[in-house]
């Protein structure tokens, strides 16, 4: 180029726009990135960023599609649409200048993608397609690697190149599909004129590819949207973008609803949240492996077993929560640590749970998440795992887990250790391991009955998890951890701690906890700019 290019100005070395360095190349045009100038090479203050797409045309007819694209693009304004700023024609190519949008393609944010997540991406698509439907705009080429997904989760559609307007002359000869495949609407393979649901069929198909990187089923909603978008039968499919919205969501077709939903920040992408709960379901597994093996094998044999499970938990981590919880209770009775009939109430208990893990992706990614009670108490960190688990978790996944862990905490003391329970101070004793299941329950019931402040450290432990979760959920990490510190203080003091010494192991505790969420929260916000 001969040095930097500049465009939409009268002659070499001028222009409003500078091109720094291309970032996409098609079939019919290249994207630059570039800065606003001032003048012939200085930048004025606040000089924006922007994408420019350079498209040659050789001949009218492609210089009246790609004034024409821009024109469209021009008249849509949306959170959802990448903005078109102006139209700047040139002699052999036409330029059309935008915002420049720092992500990726919604096909590469994907990979890491949890199933809440693309149906955020589809919810957002479809605000973008009601808006543009409601002025008369066909977008024609729906896919994933016509939608950008930006640093903070916000979608945005682009490319209108293809793009049909109500009243426009049709610039397609009849029997000539536009679109691309696996996306296209089966009535236009047959040459009928595009309409609304033509983008309804392409949001399906957009769903259902990114559905196949999913390890796990879909909700039956989320099924019953791609399998209706997708119908080779228009009547079939919802009849606009306001009915998908619906169906997808269960929300009523509403104005002010809709404008709601619009206001609202973007909420982060999942991208790696889903390989952190198996990786950290893994490292359990990997951990109640080796302890298996210890029981009944030597030493390098454990390690063995232990990378076996922690790989298993990690690929599947309800298939290997199952298994590694079978066969601690098989070990454990070998080994004589427990009666066979208490080692039948482990996999009962285990099993009811990562069945019923499956109502929330964070549990199913995480089911031996109440577990870290165990260790995290031996390291001094026990009463943090309502903070951990709000941290990794939905609100629907993080409130049962960490009662799940109180309660495993509580059980592992009353079994194995000395019965001081930790946080509480209660000197209990142990339950004799040769129990039945049926006496070793209505021995904890009757616990529970006696000293009601096991069942009150269970239920702080879920409202903490379910606070901080919640406040993640809203993008309000800070005011949610001082919240649950603040209501755990509370807790532990006025209803949970029996004791001076309990009350300042579990304040100690939930300090150390608390401040290493924060700087692992702080920098993590920072990192992400």
């Amino acid at each position: 180029m001969g040095g930097t290019q500049y465009i939409g100005g009268e002659g070499p070395g001028q222009g409003r726009y500078a091109l720094a360095e291309m970032v996409g190349r098609g079939g019919f045009a290249t994207v630059w990135r570039a800065r606003s100038v001032d003048g012939k090479k200085g930048y004025f203050r606040g000089s924006r960023e922007v994408a420019v797409k350079v498209i040659p045309v050789y001949s009218y007819g492609e210089r009246s599609r790609a004034l024409r694209e821009g024109q469209i693009a021009e008249e849509l304004k949306h959170p959802n649409i990448v903005e078109t700023l102006e139209v700047i024609p040139g002699d052999l190519e036409i330029y059309l200048i935008t915002e420049f949008v720092r992500g990726e393609p919604l096909d590469v944010a994907a990979r890491h993608y949890r199933i809440d997540d693309v149906i955020d991406s589809l919810v957002q698509i479809l605000s973008a397609l009601e808006y543009a439907h409601s002025r008369g705009i066909i977008h024609r080429d729906i896919k994933p690697q016509n939608v950008l997904v930006d640093g903070r989760g916000r979608v945005k559609l682009t490319d209108f190149g293809v793009a049909y307007r109500a009243g426009d002359t049709r610039l397609t000869q009849v029997g000539y599909a536009v679109g691309t495949p696996g996306y296209i609407a089966p009535e236009i393979l047959d040459g009928e004129n595009p309409t609304e649901l033509t983008d309804i069929y392409a949001v399906g198909a957009t769903a259902r590819a990114l559905l196949s990187r999913q390890p796990e089923e879909p909700p039956r909603r989320l099924q019953e949207f791609v399998n209706r978008a997708t119908s080779p039968n228009p009547d079939h499919r919802p009849k606009g973008a306001s009915a998908a919205l619906k169906l997808l969501t269960g929300r009523r077709d509403s104005t002010g609803s809709r404008t709601k939903i619009l206001d609202q920040p973007p909420k982060k992408n999942g991208r790696y949240a889903g390989h952190l709960l198996r990786a950290v379901n893994g490292l359990v597994a990997g951990w109640l492996g080796y302890l298996v093996a210890g029981l009944l094998l030597n030493d390098a044999a454990s390690l063995g077993v232990a990378a076996g499970f922690g790989v298993l938990g990690y690929l599947l981590p309800r298939l290997g929560a199952l298994g590694v919880i079978v066969a601690l209770a098989v070990a454990l009775a070998r080994a004589g640590e427990i009666s066979f009939g208490l080692a039948a109430l482990l996999p009962a208990v285990g099993g009811l749970w990562v069945a019923a893990s499956s109502v929330s992706g964070g549990i199913s990614r995480l089911p031996l998440g109440p577990l870290l009670s165990i260790p995290l108490a031996g390291l001094g960190l026990g009463a943090g795992l309502p903070l951990l688990l709000g941290a990794l978790m939905r609100p629907l996944g993080a409130v049962p887990s960490a009662a799940m862990g109180a309660a495993s905490l509580v059980a592992y003391d009353l079994a194995w250790e000395d019965g001081v329970l930790p946080y509480l101070g209660l000197s209990l004793g142990n339950l004799p391991l040769g129990f039945g299941p049926a006496e070793f329950l209505r021995q904890g019931e009757a616990l529970v009955g006696a000293y009601p402040s096991l069942g009150l450290l269970v239920g702080l432990w879920a409202m903490m998890a379910g606070i901080v979760s919640a406040a993640e959920w809203v993008g309000q990490w800070a005011l949610g951890l001082v919240a649950a510190v603040g209501g755990g203080v509370l807790g532990y003091a006025l209803a949970v701690s029996e004791t001076p010494a309990a009350l300042s192991e579990a304040m100690t505790s939930l300090g150390l906890a608390a401040i290493m969420y924060a700087v692992i929260r702080f920098l993590s916000s920072r990192a992400g700019g």
